[in-house]
């Protein structure tokens, strides 16, 4: 779909503090278990603590996307002046179909216009990154879908009673892949349309690394900054909230493998470093 670049810039900034968010939600999880062991607060304080966080967070995801919302609605070209939008889930295609001569209104015209150029761009952006026009399509489609799927699931966790139970977790685990589309995508492209998707949104993301403490797993195993990290626990890293995200996962005691590439080369490696913080600072 076609953004000029305010709008990018605001929805880009949008999916980042969401993740961010979901990222620091997950902190205060472990963080808050292990300060329960230390200073005896009981298992039904922390379980109320992280309702309240993650109720907050849901809450400025939801603004945050309305705000998306909006500036996409003020910033697209064609803007009828009366400054009122239509929702309308009827095309001009559609109401042909239908037999219907009642011609759409200028606002509902307008943003059927506006709609297939965005998805016209999206579709290109794609193609030129290799894949083929139903793939591409399939993408565009699937994209839209993500979104209301994460904001469904979002809203059945809101008004979950028990959310200390098995299906409030599962939930939890499904908001913060669906906070991310690369997340659906990698699961939903074999790797190399996967690769083509993530050039056709501004090229391959890995995390790079700007410092490291010393005296870290990380820096003992040898990483520098410049050096990139592709994948933890074979799992694709984009920034900073899913490393932390993934670091996690991994019980203590383990040995994971990072597959990484060292800055200058155009090749990556595999490397094993110790479970838990890598000591790596942005």
């Amino acid at each position: 779909m076609y953004l000029n670049k305010p709008v990018v810039i605001a929805t880009t900034a949008s999916l980042f503090f969401i993740g961010v968010a979901i990222a620091q939600w997950r902190g205060s999880d472990e963080t808050t278990h292990a300060s329960g062991f230390a200073g005896g607060n009981n298992l039904e304080s922390r379980i109320q603590q992280l309702e309240s966080t993650l109720d907050e967070t849901l809450k400025i995801q939801t603004q945050l996307l309305e705000l998306v919302n909006e500036l996409s609605g003020r910033l697209l070209p064609d803007q009828d002046s009366s400054g009122t939008r239509n929702a309308s889930l009827i095309s001009p295609e559609q109401s042909a179909a239908t037999g219907s001569s009642q011609p759409p209104s200028h606002s509902a015209s307008g943003h059927t216009t506006r709609y297939d150029r965005m998805r016209e761009s999206q579709m290109r952006r794609l193609t030129d990154a290799g894949l083929s026009p139903e793939r591409a399509a399939f993408i565009v489609d699937k994209q839209e879908r993500i979104q209301y799927e994460q904001m469904q699931l979002s809203y059945e966790y809101r008004y979950l009673k028990d959310k200390s139970s098995a299906a409030a977790r599962a939930l939890q685990e499904k908001i913060h892949t669906y906070s991310n589309p690369r997340r659906v995508f990698e699961q939903e492209l074999n790797s190399d349309e996967f690769e083509q998707y993530l050039e056709a949104q501004g090229g391959r993301s890995e995390l790079q690394i700007g410092d490291l403490l010393e005296s870290t797993p990380a820096y003992e195993a040898g990483l520098r900054p410049g050096d990139k990290i592709i994948r933890y626990n074979n799992q694709r890293i984009f920034h900073m909230g899913d490393l932390r995200s993934q670091v996690y996962q991994v019980e203590p005691g383990k040995n994971v493998a990072v597959e990484i590439q060292r800055q200058g080369s155009s090749s990556s490696e595999i490397i094993y470093i110790p479970s838990g913080p890598l000591g790596i600072r942005g």
